[in-house]
């Protein structure tokens, strides 16, 4: 299945500038595993050690939802993925 990934500007150096970028994949997980394929140096900006989206992240489908959606989340053809960086501070 074709998903597109929508990047936040923090990623953009890591995909070549690109914001939005096609991928495969039939779960949430499978499709970030296509973009770490397509793009590797994102899997260490995007995930720590233990393999665990960073906190600072939060991966959204199809914009309509108020939560971050789980790594076993299927996708349908043409869905699209938004991975938003949260802006930290104290």
């Amino acid at each position: 299945m074709s998903v597109r990934v929508k990047l936040p500007s923090v990623l953009q150096e890591f995909s070549c500038g690109a914001e939005t970028c096609e991928v495969t994949g039939k779960t949430v997980g499978e499709c970030i595993k296509s973009l770490e394929m397509r793009f590797p140096d994102i899997k260490n900006h995007l995930f720590d050690r233990q393999g665990k989206l960073l906190r600072i992240f939060g991966i959204y489908l199809k914009s309509d939802g108020i939560y971050p959606v789980d790594i076993d989340t299927p996708v349908q053809d043409n869905d699209e993925l938004i991975i938003l960086n949260f802006i930290m501070g104290g």
